[in-house]
Formats: C-alpha cells, structure tokens, sequence
C-alpha cells in the first residue's frame, strides 16, 4: 500500500464527505485500489456482509497516538469517532468532532447512554464497582 490505512480512509471521507463501512467497501472494489487487498472478494468465501465487517475493523483498526505531557504516558486513541446521524452511525475524524460541539455532544449522548447500559446490567455485582473504583484509581494515578 503506497500510504497509511490511516490516509487511505480520510481520503475516502475527503472525498464522501462521511466515512461509512459501506462506502468504504465501494471504494475498496476496485482492484487498483490500495484497500481492495484488504477485503475478501471470493463470494464463495465471504458475502457483502462480511466485507462491510471487514471495512468496519478497518475504520476501527486506526489509531492516534500521543502523549499526556511532555516526557509523559503514551496514549492512543481512535483516529475515526463513530456518530449516530439520521441513517445510521457514520465515522467522523477525531480532531473533527474534538472541535465541533455539535458532533462532540452526539458522541458523548452515546457514551453516557452505553454508560447507563453498562450500568444497569452489571450493577448488581459487587466485581463491577471494584472494577470501576480500581480503573478510576489507576487514572487519577
């Protein structure tokens, strides 16, 4: 591949506008394309079902690195945020919903509305909240 997985789907989502596994398949079928090796193509082997599995691991596959602080931990992060829209969740760069307040507030509804999920299935367990309590500790660390 002649650039970074990383490159190859912002220049998708350059080109859509929007970054979807769907899309990312279209693209990736043809057979000069860089991603198209990405893919399994015998139908024999694997339906569209599967591809767009596979471009969906693709999208989450890519990652951002950084640091806390200078000389500090090294972290890493997604590179694509996934954002619920009208017809579905859709992939957004990082630093775009960073900086938009409207696509940061649809992925933090999201991440409190998993939260709760979390929550209300495995609250009855006391190994939940020591897991919670623990992971809290190491970040506050």
């Amino acid at each position: 591949m002649s650039s970074g997985l990383r490159e190859q789907l912002q220049a998708i989502y350059d080109q859509h506008g929007r970054l979807t596994p769907a899309i990312v398949v279209e693209e990736a079928r043809a057979p000069d394309h860089p991603l198209h090796h990405e893919l399994e193509w015998d139908n024999e082997i694997a339906g569209e079902a599967y591809r767009l599995q596979q471009a969906h691991e693709l999208i989450q596959r890519v990652r951002i690195a950084y640091k806390t602080a200078p000389g500090g931990e090294r972290r890493s992060l997604r590179a694509f945020q996934a954002v619920r829209g009208e017809d579905g969740y859709r992939y957004e760069p990082t630093e775009r919903v960073v900086h938009d307040p409207f696509l940061s507030r649809l992925v933090m509804a999201d991440m409190e509305r998993e939260w709760r999920q979390l929550k209300r299935r495995y609250e009855h367990f006391a190994e939940f909240w020591d897991l919670i309590r623990g992971d809290a500790g190491e970040e506050a660390a």
